[in-house]
């Protein structure tokens, strides 16, 4: 999944190819960091014989005073077609990146082909088989996270009938993998309402051995009820202490009707880890399927630090409510649960919410989660309000004001306390917006060792010029902490320094 914070576009007529490729020179000029600055660029050119280009860039970079240490990310995007054929490239700057490490390469390129029945990539790709059990590839700028294939895939497409093969190797942390993969999916239209599929996969895992996946899923689409279901077996060779299979069932069930529907959603995950174990750093730990999790994704700061990371031998469920009693409001009522195969927790939250809007004066809306993990030091046991409240001054200007509180209790009561993140914004359409937002822990008070900060403070003004360019500033100080998307996380540096971001659209 691609986040591109912006882009930046011009539009002229391309005459012949020789011009394509100068323009596709300089788009990659752009990767260099050659100042302090956030931006991203798109450029689009076309003409009545199907040339298109378009190149974007998105650039990030932090500069913390008190470790005196600068962040600097860049990615440039730049993408080539002519009817039915297609290039694809993207070059990546990490100078250094969040973990210290200094590199920049090319580190996606394909060549496509696109008919009506047909496609086919050669290079650098992202596959979905399934809803990730057997193999996920993908990316996530937010998380740092890039796995894609290097090799061949085709998709053959006819009315109700779809089959993908491919092959190729994934990507570590930093460096390809050795390891070659191939896998076949497909699926049919029994029915209107009914489709089923099927996926199969098998790598050599290097020191290891043959690693095979194969899985089967159908899809039931009814009046007001939809109903999935996959199923999925891994083999390993036979290994000390390794299981040599293991399976996974996911259950997913969706009934709506007006102003309400609910979702039920079941996992059992065993034994279902599929990752090399013996690659050495800092390739270690990078896995290639990505079942769901079945765990809420918060937007707010605290309750997203603290969500549920996949361990892949599991078991759980998912219930979401979702009513709109009355015009104006809508409610949302969130459990799951996962526990080990012994029945032993491993993550649990409770969470309710509800939005209001008060005819065109505000929109008010809170909620409130309560979790408990066995993923952390002293099985915490977290309560956490949040008030999140839009006041309308006017047609164009509005304050936000948010509040995030988040009470947590480890060790049966021997070391609690509360962390606070407090917002106060405002905001004119389509100026901009000038946000304030402190943190504050009560931990230091409860631990004898504490030596970290207590609190944190940063300022923010976002500046919209013109229709096409967003100008963003933060100062201050930022607190560490994870950031989390579908059951994957990553610890973000803390910011005691600045971030300047330019972002722009033609």
């Amino acid at each position: 999944m691609i986040n591109r914070s912006s882009f930046l576009g011009l539009a002229f007529p391309l005459k012949n190819r020789k011009r394509a490729m100068v323009c596709l020179g300089l788009a990659a000029l752009l990767s260099i960091p050659a100042a302090s600055l956030s931006f991203a660029i798109d450029l689009d050119f076309s003409d009545s014989d199907s040339w298109e280009i378009s190149a974007s860039t998105q650039v990030e970079f932090s500069s913390d005073r008190k470790t005196h240490q600068d962040i600097f990310h860049s990615w440039t995007d730049l993408d080539l077609t002519y009817g039915m054929y297609g290039v694809n490239l993207r070059y990546d700057a990490h100078q250094p990146d969040d973990w210290g490490v200094s590199w920049q390469k090319l580190a996606f390129r394909n060549f496509h082909l696109t008919s009506e029945f047909l496609e086919i990539t050669a290079g650098n790709y992202y596959v979905l088989l399934g809803r990730g059990l057997i193999l996920r590839s993908y990316e996530n700028r937010d998380l740092r996270y890039d796995n894609n294939i290097d090799g061949v895939k085709g998709t053959v497409e006819f009315e109700g009938f779809n089959l993908t093969l491919l092959g190729g190797t994934a990507t570590g942390k930093y460096d390809r993998l050795s390891d070659p993969l191939h896998a076949a999916d497909g699926k049919v239209a029994v029915t209107d309402w009914l489709t089923a599929g099927g996926s199969y996969l098998r790598t050599h895992v290097t020191d290891f051995g043959l690693v095979r996946f194969h899985g089967a899923n159908a899809s039931l689409n009814l009046p007001n009820v939809d109903f999935y279901a996959e199923y999925a077996k891994k083999y390993n060779p036979s290994q000390p202490f390794e299981p040599d299979e293991g399976e996974g069932i996911y259950l997913a069930g969706n009934v709506f009707t007006a102003g309400l529907g609910l979702t039920l959603e079941l996992k059992h995950y065993e034994d279902f880890l599929f990752l090399n174990p013996n690659l050495p750093p800092p390739n270690e730990g990078v896995t290639l399927n990505n079942p769901p999790p079945l765990a809420r994704e918060h937007m707010y700061t605290l309750l997203n630090r603290h969500a549920y990371v996949l361990e892949f031998d599991e078991r759980g469920i998912q219930a979401e409510l979702t009513s709109s009693p009355f015009e104006g409001l809508s409610v949302l009522a969130n459990y799951s649960r996962t526990t080990d195969h012994e029945d032993e927790l491993i993550f649990s939250e409770a969470y309710g919410e509800f939005e209001y809007d008060y005819s065109d004066r505000a929109t008010i809306k809170g909620g409130f989660s309560r979790q408990k993990s066995k993923q952390e030091e002293g099985d915490p046991v977290r309560m956490a309000p949040v008030v999140d409240l839009i006041y309308y001054l006017s047609d164009s200007d509005n304050i936000n004001f948010i509040l995030e509180h988040l009470y947590t209790d480890k060790f049966d009561d021997k070391l609690t306390y509360y962390d606070q993140i407090l917002s106060l914004s405002f905001s004119r359409s389509p100026t901009g917006s000038i946000t304030l937002t402190h943190e504050r822990t009560t931990e230091w008070e409860v631990r004898e060792a504490w030596s970290g900060r207590r609190d944190w403070l940063i300022a923010t003004l976002d500046l919209t010029l013109g229709e096409n360019h967003n100008v963003s500033l933060s100062v201050g100080s930022r607190r560490k902490g994870k950031v989390c998307a579908g059951g994957v996380c990553v610890d973000k540096p803390a910011l005691n320094g600045f971030e300047i971001k330019l972002l722009s659209r033609f």
